[in-house]
């Protein structure tokens, strides 16, 4: 598809936000479509994707779809943005280098303020995308392509697991020793 649609507006993206509305849409531009491709296409699948990019550039968008954008999918995608945004606005790549911006005005935010607003960020836009699915899945008979997607090899299928986290680490002796976590006489229950 050579035309990519946004699925949500500057006006819309910069009034649910921090946004600040100077900030150029030709630089979240990029930052949104990454958005949609990498976070919002897993979510719904391609083919509902594929949809709703079709309907969006001849402005044919159907109830349930302007349903599901409106309430569902520009929140979710607002966050993954608000997630990206730090990294995307705070380089500029250059001929000869690449440069972290700044402003006479302003401090810029050490790297460990930028893991935690980019980790905060990332558990809401989780949040938004379990919402996301859970609407689709309690109106399946409204979207078809989402419920049964075609099995095309290029065929991104809805994800039904939206929430990551990192790795679980028992308590010390919780569940004994290394051995007896981890073989086959494991008591799976010890640590409940």
């Amino acid at each position: 598809m050579s035309q990519k649609a946004l699925f949500i507006t500057e006006k819309q993206l910069k009034d649910a936000s921090l946004i600040n509305e100077n900030v150029s849409m030709f630089k979240l531009r990029p930052t949104v479509i990454m958005c949609q491709e990498m976070h919002i296409q897993p979510i719904i699948g391609s083919d509902l994707y594929k949809e709703l990019q079709t309907q969006i550039i001849a402005n044919t968008l159907t109830n349930e779809n302007e349903t599901l954008l409106a309430d569902y999918i520009q929140p979710c995608l607002q966050m993954w943005v608000m997630m990206e945004a730090p990294m995307a606005l705070g380089f500029q790549f250059r001929n000869k280098n690449v440069e972290r911006g700044t402003d006479q005005n302003s401090t810029q935010a050490s790297v460990q303020e930028l893991q935690r607003l980019m980790d905060n960020y990332r558990n809401k836009a989780e949040w938004y995308s379990e919402r996301v699915t859970r609407f689709l899945l309690a109106n399946t008979t409204d979207y078809p392509l989402f419920s049964s997607p075609t099995s095309n090899i290029d065929t991104i299928i809805p994800t039904r697991r939206n929430y990551t986290s990192g790795m679980v680490l028992t308590r010390p002796g919780c569940c004994g020793s290394f051995e007896e976590k981890y073989q086959a006489n494991y008591n799976r229950t010890c640590c409940d």
